[in-house]
């Protein structure tokens, strides 16, 4: 008996829509039903009720399925102890943000090809929000986003904080001003995260605990976009102080003190937690060290 019909079996029984299991498992929907017909002649029992909509597991198939978990995790162990990747034919799909693309994403990339050297990865960029719900509807199989996911079936590792800091442009006639007072935030532009993101909630509150209850905020969840206004002299900018880092040794960019404090980027790794994703729970713990390794080569020195 072939891991592939079990895995498919398995992943049919998640879904329960050809079409659905066919693009998580990247391949056609014609052979998807076709292992599912091959596992169920070598079986010699029906598996699914074939229905418009999607199927359903018939009773034979609800019993069979803890055996299926059981046979497959048994193959994992023997592989493991051959010394044989039980993932290399497999795909991670993983979400995403610009931030971590930039920071984490290429010594995790790293790690997962040395572990896993034959197994794919499909990578997407997208905001937090976008990727919790990739996440909860099964498009994705891993996400390194601002968590954590709070769903009982997501687990999170912690990834990576990355304090933020207020920055303007070195032209700007704030640049040069020792603390920027209430009413300059009410009178120039802030640049912050998407309006769907927690920075953008936390800076919203503390600007109205300072009595700020209409600030003029452009919101992106672009740093490219965001620094490109910020250099123009068109806003402040709050920006984690790694994308910072350079800008300001470079000088077009200046540091600037707030009446507001900015709470780090908290990101984590998070995956579901189910039969089937356990490729995603060894990348997640991979990317744990990879995120590790990365701030362990950044300065220790203080931005000044």
């Amino acid at each position: 008996m072939k891991r592939v019909l079990l895995e498919t079996f398995l992943t049919l029984s998640r879904f329960k829509h050809f079409g659905k299991t066919a693009s998580h498992l990247n391949t056609t929907q014609s052979t998807v039903s076709g292992r599912i017909a091959v596992l169920e002649e070598e079986l010699s029992v029906t598996l699914f009720n074939r229905e418009p909509r999607g199927v359903t597991l018939t009773s034979q198939g609800r019993d069979l399925l803890d055996h299926a978990v059981q046979v497959l995790e048994s193959m994992d162990r023997m592989a493991q102890a051959a010394g044989v990747d039980p993932y290399r034919a497999g795909t991670l799909r993983l979400a995403l943000s610009e931030t971590l693309a930039a920071t984490v994403l290429p010594g995790f990339i790293e790690a997962f090809s040395a572990k896993h050297p034959e197994a794919n990865v499909e990578m997407s960029v997208n905001s937090t929000a976008g990727q919790r719900a990739q996440l909860l509807d099964r498009a994705v199989d891993l996400a390194f986003l601002m968590g954590p996911v709070s769903e009982f079936r997501v687990a999170n590792l912690p990834l990576i904080d990355l304090p933020m800091t207020w920055i303007i442009s070195a032209n700007h006639p704030l640049a040069s001003v020792q603390k920027l007072s209430a009413e300059d935030l009410v009178n120039t532009p802030i640049m912050s995260y998407a309006t769907d993101s927690r920075p953008f909630a936390e800076l919203s509150d503390a600007l109205k605990r300072i009595g700020i209850h209409k600030p003029k905020l452009f919101s992106s969840n672009a740093l490219g976009a965001s620094l490109s206004i910020t250099q123009a002299g068109l806003a402040i900018a709050t920006m984690p102080q790694v994308f910072a880092k350079p800008h300001l040794e470079a000088g077009d960019l200046v540091e600037v003190k707030a009446p507001i404090s900015l709470n780090p980027l908290r990101f984590t790794a998070s995956f579901r937690i189910e039969t089937g994703n356990d490729l995603a729970a060894a990348a997640a713990e991979l990317s744990v060290e990879a995120a590790k390794k990365w701030i362990a080569t950044q300065s220790e020195k203080p931005i000044e």
